[in-house]
């Protein structure tokens, strides 16, 4: 049972992915913050003006090859489209940005071991908590298995001076996906604060907040499929897609307030929001409008944001009154080979059945001769004669004896078949380990990420099938 090669899908065809037209708005505000946080953590810059912008994103976190693909693709689809490329830091998500899993193999056993590299403060956001203690990430890093977690280390190194946890693991994933996906411009959700463009959507959604939870509620009804959740919506009390987010703090859904004159932004309490102490950011399907409304030109999601985005353009064109930039998905599934025994159910009833088969044909299996086995199958050839249980009784014991002294005088075939057995065992509980595709993708052998690449760009894949042992 042996792994495929590296698989991708990519929704539509790479070859029709084509560039918005139509939105032009000044993104230069948003280039200056970029460049500034480029010359401070030495990725990527961005030349402006940027007229065609290609893009993609993800939280900050260690994530697996599925979502280097689509870097991959940026890449490749920008150098074809002639556009720039842009990777989104989803920086207002509390994820665990320095959580790896790593499989080993123990014996025949494979095996994986959970570590947290880096201490975050659970619920904040990744853009609103100090980055992790360096020597600690690389203390820990060490106690995993080198063989598999070199490159992380070398990532580590030198690392700049970092402003958020999100930075960190930005400039770490900038390292380790340059070889296959380029130097890719780094940009951060929290860099939307201030911006004119999104300040103005801001204060639209305040102004017209009922109306705008009212159609994106029905465009969530209309596409069920996308698992989305819902606004709040009230007479006088309506929830709007933002996070209100402070400096190490949780982040908090985010209300309007329509029972004055003035509408004013909330939280679930009632308690008003000051918009001096916290930063108001988008939600998932606010942020994507943003981005393929104002600020890129086409949008590469993986499988679930292409699902997802439907209902943001259902929302966006009823309440915007606004086409969206083009979207495309990409994912991926790569597998690692662990050089652990890998066997499915039929694999374990064959060497379950060869192992209780054996000790009794051992002269048939491995076509032997002799006067105990000429004595076997004349025993054999007589047994149903008559029906007298005394001399079947005896027979029996004769055969039994017979198989022993057989099985005496051929220890290595038996021992073969439990062997096999054991492995079929072990196999089948490797299985599940084995199957995963959502290992960091820091962990698979340069020639596996390579052989992504290729097949993103529709070349021959060398060398796919290559193993990486622990």
């Amino acid at each position: 049972m042996t792994h495929p090669p590296p698989s991708v899908r990519v929704e539509p065809t790479m070859s029709s992915w084509s560039i918005s037209e139509d939105s032009r708005h000044d993104r230069t505000p948003l280039i200056e913050r970029i460049n500034a946080r480029a010359k401070r953590l030495g990725t990527a810059t961005l030349d402006a003006p940027a007229t065609r912008l290609i893009a993609t994103g993800h939280q900050g976190q260690l994530w697996h090859p599925g979502i280097l693909a689509k870097d991959i693709a940026l890449d490749l689809a920008a150098e074809r489209l002639g556009a720039q490329r842009l990777h989104l830091v989803v920086d207002q998500d509390a994820n665990e940005a320095w959580r790896i899993e790593v499989p080993f193999v123990d014996g025949d056993e494979l095996k994986m071991k959970a570590a947290i590299l880096g201490e975050q403060k659970q619920g904040v956001p990744t853009g609103f908590q100090p980055p992790a203690d360096v020597r600690r990430l690389e203390d820990r890093l060490a106690g995993l298995d080198p063989a598999l977690t070199g490159v992380l280390s070398e990532a580590l190194a030198d690392l700049p001076t970092c402003e958020s946890l999100a930075e960190q693991i930005a400039v770490v994933l900038a390292r380790l996906k340059r070889p296959y996906a380029g130097d890719l411009p780094v940009m951060m959700v929290s860099d939307l604060a201030g911006l004119e463009i999104y300040e103005s959507v801001v204060s639209r959604m305040l102004d017209d907040a009922h109306r705008c939870a009212t159609v994106y509620n029905r465009a969530v009804a209309d596409h069920p499929q996308a698992g989305m959740t819902p606004m709040v919506v009230g007479r006088e009390f309506v929830e709007l897609p933002l996070w209100a987010v402070g400096w190490n703090e949780q982040r908090r859904r985010v209300f309007v307030d329509l029972a004055d004159s003035d509408a004013m932004f909330v939280y679930d309490d009632g308690e008003p929001i000051d918009r001096q102490a916290v930063t108001l950011l988008p939600r998932a399907l606010l942020l994507t409008a943003v981005m393929r409304g104002y600020l890129c030109d086409l949008f590469i999601h993986g499988t679930g944001g292409l699902v997802y985005d439907r209902v943001t353009e259902a929302w966006w064109r009823d309440w915007a009154g606004k086409e969206l930039a083009p979207m495309a998905g990409v994912t991926a599934d790569v597998f690692l080979d662990l050089g652990a025994p890998i066997a499915d159910r039929a694999e374990l009833a064959r060497a379950v059945w060869r192992m209780h088969h054996l000790p009794h044909n051992l002269d048939r299996v491995l076509d032997l001769d002799g006067e105990k086995v000429r004595r076997k199958r004349e025993l054999l050839a007589h047994m149903d004669d008559d029906r007298g249980r005394a001399r079947r009784r005896t027979a029996f014991g004769e055969l039994k004896k017979i198989n022993r002294a057989l099985a005496e005088q051929n220890p290595r075939a038996l021992a073969s078949a439990e062997r096999e057995l054991h492995l079929a065992r072990a196999g089948v509980g490797n299985a599940r380990v084995a199957a995963r595709r959502d290992w960091c993708f820091a962990l698979y052998p340069p020639d596996s990420l390579l052989a992504l690449r290729k097949t993103l760009a529709g070349e021959p894949i060398a060398n796919a099938g290559v193993q990486y042992r622990v």
